[in-house]
């Protein structure tokens, strides 16, 4: 017994000298697939991006878009680096089928309407935007800060500014972010363009503005046409950038220039000796469209759409309640009309009911005479 006891002891010793090894799943990091269509060296800024946020996993796309390519990201970033190349509809095709699968942030990045090629940025960027289903738009023109800018008017130092739904998005942001000569974001509802100034109210509920020029921006023409939603020369607090929450959890966002090449990125710290927030900035956007900070569906929104749902169904219940009235006060006056009717046919019943004794009578009497008559006529011929 001492003997098996002893056995056991040193079993035990042995087993605690094993070393064990425990194999613990790392969670997948968020995807992020970077179009950067033209590409041809490295971006030192797209370089020091995918180095600074390290909470993802980095894709870059520099040629032809597949479905393929793209069909695991989280998040799609979209950016013209050639202008010589226009996004083709078999490219449009797999975006779209991407982004249907829902849960999806797409960030679209635009530019002016510069004469020195930046225009030539417009179509793909609107196209990419028409094709799933978003309301933002590229207005061709190039918005211009007379008040916040590095140096130049047309180098934007935009605002981050958010709607109170993304505050959060300003988190950390103490100065200005750089949008080196910028479009201007512009809705396109029902077949109309609509102007999203900076402040105010907006044309419709689901689109949320992030960063504006100051009360010194303005609106500048280089190349036609002309703007669709602004006037040249107009001046006020104009949207550089806005967010789209679709359905299916779908976000789009617009940046009207982009956060890498363009001639100068968002990714500056300084710019012409002006202080920038660019990089805390780009990072709280990328982090927030993968889920990873904030809350990539503010709950207020879901909650509002929750509301419009309902609203809508209460709609359509006191429609079809109207319709019941009027169906009901229609056969009310049908039971009206029909009792009418009745009462006249009633009335017609009793005329002629009261009228049969008198010819009954009357028949009787006549009857009578030619009875009489007759017999006076037979009674002579005898």
């Amino acid at each position: 017994m001492r003997k098996i006891l002893t056995g056991l002891i040193v079993l035990s010793l042995l087993l605690l000298l094993v070393p064990v090894t425990v194999h613990v799943a790392k969670a997948e990091k968020p995807l992020v697939v970077v179009v950067a269509h033209g590409l041809l060296e490295e971006d030192i800024q797209l370089t020091y991006m995918m180095g600074n946020i390290t909470e993802v996993e980095w894709k870059v796309i520099t040629e032809t878009i597949t479905y393929e390519d793209i069909k695991d990201a989280n998040m799609l970033i979209y950016v013209q680096v050639d202008t010589g190349i226009e996004i083709t509809d078999e490219e449009l095709s797999a975006i779209k089928k991407w982004f249907d699968q829902g849960g999806k942030t797409l960030w679209v990045t635009g530019d002016s309407d510069y004469k020195g090629g930046d225009y030539l940025r417009i179509p793909s960027t609107n196209k990419i935007l028409e094709a799933v289903g978003s309301v933002l738009r590229n207005d061709h023109t190039e918005a211009v800060d007379r008040v916040s800018n590095c140096g130049a008017s047309y180098r934007v130092a935009a605002l981050i500014k958010p709607d109170p739904e993304l505050a959060f998005l300003g988190v950390g942001i103490s100065k200005p972010v750089l949008f080196h000569g910028p479009g201007i974001v512009a809705l396109y509802v029902n077949g109309e363009w609509k102007p999203l100034y900076g402040v105010g109210d907006k044309p419709i509920e689901n689109v949320y503005r992030i960063a504006i020029t100051s009360e010194g921006g303005a609106i500048s023409e280089s190349v036609e046409p002309l703007p669709h939603a602004y006037e040249v020369g107009e001046e006020g607090v104009f949207t550089l950038m806005a967010a789209e929450f679709m359905d299916n959890d779908n976000i789009v966002i617009l940046s009207v220039e982009a956060p890498f090449d363009h001639y100068r990125g968002m990714w500056t710290t300084e710019y012409h000796e002006v202080g920038l927030d660019g990089p805390a900035f780009v990072k709280n956007i990328v982090l927030w469209g993968v889920g990873l900070y904030g809350e990539r569906i503010p709950e207020v929104l879901k909650l509002r759409k929750q509301v419009s749902t309902l609203e809508g169904k209460v709609s359509s219940l006191e429609s079809e309640l109207e319709a019941v009235k009027s169906e009901r006060d229609k056969a009310k006056s049908r039971i009206s009309e029909l009792e009418g009717q009745v009462s006249e046919l009633q009335s017609e019943l009793e005329a002629v009911k009261g009228a049969q004794p008198t010819y009954l009578g009357g028949g009787l009497v006549v009857g009578l005479i030619i009875g009489l008559a007759i017999g006076y006529f037979v009674g002579r011929r005898k």
